[in-house]
């Protein structure tokens, strides 16, 4: 076997295996060893695909950012794929954030706020008013960055360390602490308003709230003492005027009292004064006595006719002497009186009863008249008191007004000298009182431009800390940890370049997505490859065929007669895929042409079923084809499928791929093809690998790639496409293969929406094999102590552990009792089954 052709191996050496790239005469890449489908892309891609994919080492491409294209999507399904290094990431940041809470010292910080006010004046004062204004701006904002250095100068820090000793002298609180605590506190003048708050923090909340208040105190007390002084070197010309003035009235009334003193001016008048109160006095007791006489007169006068006459008594006043008595007497004999008449209306005179009433009645009447005699000479008596009263006061008024008479002729006679004194004295306070005025509208002028200053809400004693804070602490340390967990999984991601879902393909390929196809519950190629004939009612059969409907639809027909499937990568199902492809073609009566065009590797021999010589190889006919055309009929083989013709090949012994590409016998063969066939399904190497996929590309109508969930890479698929078009091929779009659809969260919940799939069922194979040594036709094996080749050994030693594996999974098959599927990585192997096959 070592006479067979190598075509891209490694260095040849019998003992090692043969990978994409490897050895230093590597067609495409040089330098160590690269495995292909090893997630360190550093080496995959800068190695075995060296510059042909370009790029630094590692996913993405050129100009992408390190953490790929970002999207809502994706970061949801990254984050929801690798939770456990976010969550990781986040415990950690949890753990940073307890500790730095635990090791922060506690401040307590307390507020206290004043009021700062501004009063303007538009107009001009005098010369030594504007001399003495300070302007310190012409809003809140400029005047309070303007005060702001002096309220933050050592003259206040010295007032508020004063206060602060004063108010507790038994503080164990140095100076420099409370210097400390004033250096670092701040004044902010709140928005849109007047008000100043001072923030002043403490390890002491005792401390924090007295240094807050007398800070507010003290920029209180020296703002006043500075308008103060500012205000009275403003008015101090006006002011020396109204003091001298002062003194001038001052002497005035001196002089004034002096003479009232010895003149006893205000005796004399506070004498007139009492005497004309008493006389007002004594008036009108007059008048009340004299009303009270005209009352007691009429009294009398009623209560003498009452005497004569009972029955013409009437209501007496309530100040009538024994009016109660009188009118309780009356009513009795009312009483009496209307009894004796009700019996006389059925009785005569003579009946004892009204005899008996009669002498009622007579006894009523006599005691209301001695009742009415008794007020008669009470109200006489009283008339002759009150008559002497009067006789008494008119004596006393009299005697009143001569007195007020006499004393009114002593005072005028002192006022006419003290008449002249007035006059001056009221000249001296007119003169005073206007300097005082202007003293006091110079002073308001001087105060226009002042900052008025007062306390407005006092600190409290802060009973919770500040700092440190937990929610600002904790929050940063959720935020900057779910934030730098998820760039870690983006970047992650990005760097392991596998596709994942729909999105990556149709977003970050910009390619359509024709098909999904579920994963299939079976082992080998060629039953999996058959499973659209043998399960026409199955999901798989029914993707297969949404695939062949899409092609023949009106924008795909006119590009669907020759179709090439190819993948970037072994293993990604393009056989099996355009093995269903042809089948699903012959179901509907065409005639199709499936076509083995994977010249070092050919599978459809097996897939099908052929026993085939060297003059039905098509390979072998394509190597040996001179200036005649081949006879390309005669290398069809029929398949058990009706309207389905299979062109397939041996292993490429002595048969060299790179010449057959390059000869035009290839574009005789596809023009046979076209004549005689309605379909033709090409399957080709894969693309990367060796350049015969470009030179296919340019003889078929359009091209279908083949794309793996978490298998295959972007980059790639990427040169891919970019090469095909370049060389004028038409790319269809990609149909996406092996997809678990029972698990939507590990694909996309889109496959589902988008084209109604929901399978339990799909097929899912490995390979290991390379494109070297004719496929494993290399040197042969060196066998170890047990009899085994190297490579069969380690065949079957990841075949165990894959089989472990996948009975752990809980992976279905149907035939338990057939040789366990290799899977995992792409470079993990089944070859020696399919070798051992072919050979």
């Amino acid at each position: 076997m070592a006479d067979k052709p190598i075509y891209y191996g490694g260095s040849g050496r019998k003992s090692s295996p043969i990978y994409y790239g490897g050895g230093a005469s590597s067609t495409y890449g040089a330098g160590s060893p690269v495995y292909y489908g090893n997630r360190q892309y550093g080496g995959m891609y800068g190695g075995a695909y060296g510059g042909v994919y370009g790029g630094t080492p590692g996913g993405g491409g050129d100009g992408e950012a390190i953490v790929g294209k970002l999207s809502v999507g994706r970061m949801i399904r990254v984050v929801s794929q690798r939770w456990l290094s976010v969550f990781v990431f986040l415990l950690v940041g949890l753990i940073v954030s307890f500790a730095i809470y635990s090791i922060s010292p506690t401040i307590y910080e307390a507020k206290s706020e004043f009021t700062m006010d501004t009063r303007r004046s538009n107009s001009r004062g005098s010369t030594a008013i504007e001399q003495a204004m300070v302007d310190y701006g012409d809003n809140y904002a400029e005047i309070f960055n303007t005060r702001l250095p002096q309220w933050r100068s050592d003259s206040i820090i010295k007032k508020i360390t004063d206060a602060y000793r004063s108010k507790f002298p038994t503080s164990t609180v140095t100076d420099g602490e409370l210097i400390s605590a004033l250096a670092s506190s701040q004044l902010e003048l709140q928005r849109n308003s007047r008000i100043i708050t001072i923030s002043v923090r403490s390890m002491v909340p005792e401390t924090a709230m007295a240094l807050a208040n007398a800070y507010a105190q003290a920029i209180e007390t020296f703002t006043d003492e500075e308008n103060k002084a500012r205000c009275d070197k403003a008015v101090s010309q006006i002011h020396e005027q109204v003091e001298k003035f002062r003194r001038r009235k001052d002497d005035l009334s001196k002089n004034l009292l002096e003479f009232k003193t010895e003149n006893k001016v205000d005796s004399l008048k506070s004498r007139r004064d009492t005497v004309q109160q008493s006389l007002v006095k004594a008036t009108s007791e007059i008048l009340e006595l004299e009303g009270v006489e005209g009352q007691l007169v009429e009294w009398e006068k009623l209560l003498t006719e009452v005497q004569k006459n009972p029955d013409r008594f009437g209501a007496l006043s309530a100040n009538v002497p024994r009016a109660q008595e009188i009118s309780s007497e009356y009513s009795a004999y009312q009483q009496v009186a209307g009894e004796h008449a009700a019996l006389l209306v059925n009785y005569t005179e003579n009946h004892p009863d009204v005899v008996a009433k009669a002498g009622a009645l007579k006894a009523a009447k006599e005691r209301f008249l001695e009742a009415t005699a008794r007020a008669h000479e009470t109200g006489i008596s009283t008339l002759n008191v009150t008559r002497n009263r009067l006789a008494s006061l008119r004596k006393k008024q009299e005697e009143l007004r001569a007195e007020v008479l006499s004393v009114g002729q002593k005072i005028d006679t002192a006022e006419s000298s003290l008449g002249t004194l007035e006059s001056e004295y009221n000249i001296a306070c007119q003169v005073f009182q206007q300097l005082v005025l202007d003293e006091q509208k110079a002073r308001m002028e001087a105060e226009a431009n002042n900052e008025m200053v007062n306390v407005g809400r006092p600190a409290k004693l802060p009973t919770s800390p500040v700092l440190p804070n937990p929610l600002l602490i904790f929050g940063a340390g959720i935020v900057l940890s779910l934030g730098l967990g998820v760039l870690f999984v983006l970047i992650i991601d990005n760097l392991e370049d596998t596709v994942v879902n729909l999105a990556d393909i149709e977003g970050r390929l910009a390619l359509k997505v024709l098909a999904v196809f579920p994963h299939v519950r079976r082992k080998k190629r060629e039953h999996v490859a058959k499973f659209v004939a043998e399960e026409k009612y199955s999901q798989f059969a029914e993707a297969v065929a949404g695939l062949r409907n899409l092609l023949d639809s009106p924008r795909y027909e006119a590009l669907s007669h020759c179709l090439l499937v190819i993948s970037t990568q072994p293993g990604e199902g393009k056989t099996i895929v355009s093995t269903s492809i042809a089948i699903a073609y012959a179901q509907t009566g065409r005639k199709v042409l499936h076509v083995d065009f994977d010249l070092r590797r050919p599978r459809l021999a097996k897939v099908w079923g052929l026993e085939l010589s060297k003059e039905k190889s098509f390979s072998h006919t394509l190597q040996g084809a001179g200036q005649e055309t081949p006879d390309f009929q005669a290398l069809v083989c029929k398949s058990d499928i009706e309207g389905l013709d299979v062109i397939a090949s041996l292993p490429p012994e002595g048969v060299s791929p790179a010449t057959i590409f390059g000869s035009s016998v290839v574009s005789e063969f596809f023009s046979w093809a076209r004549a005689h066939y309605d379909r033709i399904i090409v399957d080709s190497p894969p693309f990367g690998l060796v350049g015969d996929v470009v030179s296919l590309a340019t003889h078929v109508d359009s091209t279908i790639i083949m794309c793996c969930p978490d298998r295959t890479h972007f980059r790639p698929i990427q040169f891919c496409a970019r090469s095909l078009t370049e060389a004028g091929a038409n790319i269809l779009g990609v149909v996406v293969n092996d997809v678990e659809m029972s698990n939507v969260s590990a694909f996309s919940q889109s496959h589902k929406n988008r084209y109604g799939y929901k399978y339990g069922y799909g097929y899912k194979y490995g390979y290991g094999y390379g494109y070297g040594y004719g496929y494993g036709y290399g040197p042969k094996k060196q066998k170890g102590k047990d009899g085994e080749s190297g490579e069969a050994k380690r065949t079957a030693d990841a075949a165990a552990q894959d089989a472990a594996a996948s009975a752990d999974s809980g992976e279905r098959f149907e035939d338990p009792g057939e040789e366990t599927p290799v899977h995992g990585s792409h470079g993990s192997s089944d070859g020696g089954d399919d070798v051992a096959d072919e050979e």
